[in-house]
């Protein structure tokens, strides 16, 4: 099912790329409707290919997005949640950050900012992410996320 929502990715890497083709492949979010931050000219190239937008900042990509994927290294993170936390308010931040929690991210970034923490492991051959949502997640998003992580894989919800 197409949700018609923005998606923001931030900080590229091989999970987020998996991400991004498991959206794609599924159709899960339309590709214009996709904001990536990345300042490499081939990757921005190969992702304006697929359809989807590059922005040249991540509070552009946030402020354009309902759904942001939060895939940096964590020695970034604390520089990439300042850059954004005035503008995740009512957002959904999905973070793939190990060793972070939801209260961690919570705690930096706007009041009213919804918090997904998600751990991936491999099963038999098969990726796993594990979603932990933040109290007081809105029920109704949790569908879409949901949604791009079965795009990839199977999901456990963390209660």
């Amino acid at each position: 099912m197409a949700h018609s929502i923005g998606l923001g990715m931030i900080g590229m890497n091989e999970k987020s790329d998996r991400i991004l083709k498991g959206v794609l492949h599924d159709q899960v979010i339309p590709a214009n409707n996709i904001h990536v931050v990345e300042s490499d000219a081939s990757k921005r190239a190969a992702y304006l290919d697929m359809g989807v937008h590059c922005e040249p900042d991540v509070s552009t990509s946030t402020l354009r997005s309902e759904i942001m994927i939060l895939s940096v290294d964590r020695k970034e993170l604390s520089t990439t949640l300042s850059s954004i936390c005035g503008v995740t308010r009512g957002k959904i931040l999905v973070s793939m950050v190990e060793n972070r929690n939801c209260e961690y991210i919570q705690s930096r970034v706007a009041k009213a900012t919804n918090v997904v923490c998600v751990e991936q492991k491999e099963e038999d051959g098969k990726l796993v992410s594990r979603l932990t949502y933040s109290e007081r997640f809105p029920n109704h998003m949790k569908s879409a996320v949901n949604d791009i992580f079965k795009s990839i894989g199977s999901i456990e919800t963390a209660e």
